[in-house]
């Protein structure tokens, strides 16, 4: 792949933003807004606690956490578009009437909160588009609070041998096409098949959270290993 720069792949993202969940839904037969359910369970998430989603889009995992922490406490969403935060927006007024958010455009790299301030950190989809992923990582572990937890859904890839080849042939070939006719946008569908394929693979990604500090991380893989969710726990002091 190409290099593509933090720029160039906002651009992609702003240009698809107004269909970025109607073509998610269809190009996974609306299997992501089940496996966005299952990362929010895995986050255990009280009423009151402090959540962070980065690389947070549309808000679709948002609409989860602010019905897990209750409607007198404020999820916060950080994105580098603002177009995908201006969909967003406007789709949480709808579905959040009673809740409160912030969503705040800016970077995974230099997040603007103080250490040890959130109990969980999530982000959907978002990390492979990050071009220094173990930054991106050391900022998570940062602001989140000791004994927080971290989620991470993303697209992998499956490991039985036949479906990995009907993965391929679709995720090559079939998902560029329909997502550019959708869009109008052949660059940002060969950009996502791309950036996928790329991407570190699920043993690659927990054991990078393992070196950033996070404790008991793991891997659950989804639908046959074509997603997974990665999570991790800050260390508590001693003093805690």
């Amino acid at each position: 792949m190409a290099e593509i720069n933090v720029t160039d792949v906002e651009k992609i993202f702003s240009v698809i933003a107004k269909r970025y969940d109607m073509l998610n839904s269809i190009l996974t037969l609306n299997i992501d807004r089940l496996w966005r359910r299952k990362a929010i369970k895995i986050c255990s998430i009280k009423e009151g606690h402090q959540v962070l989603d980065l690389c947070c889009g549309t808000g679709q995992m948002i609409n989860y956490e602010c019905k897990a922490v209750g409607k007198n406490t404020t999820v916060i969403g950080i994105d580098f578009s603002q177009e995908m935060l201006n969909v967003g927006a406007k789709r949480l007024n709808q579905s959040l009437k009673d809740y409160k958010y912030e969503l705040i455009k800016g970077s995974i790299l230099e997040l603007p909160f103080e250490e040890n301030t959130f109990d969980c950190i999530t982000i959907a989809f978002g990390l492979r588009n990050i071009p220094d992923k173990n930054k991106a990582l050391s900022e998570m572990y940062r602001v989140l609070k000791p004994g927080g937890k971290v989620v991470c859904l993303e697209l992998s890839k499956p490991n039985i041998p036949i479906l990995k080849n009907i993965y391929d042939l679709y995720f090559n070939h079939v998902l560029p096409a329909v997502g550019s006719i959708g869009t109008g946008d052949k660059k940002a569908y060969y950009y996502l098949r791309d950036s996928v394929n790329n991407f570190m693979n699920k043993k690659q990604l927990k054991e990078a959270l393992g070196k950033i500090g996070f404790k008991n991380s793991e891997y659950e893989s989804l639908t046959f290993g074509i997603a997974s969710i990665h999570y991790g726990t800050k260390q508590k002091s001693n003093n805690i």
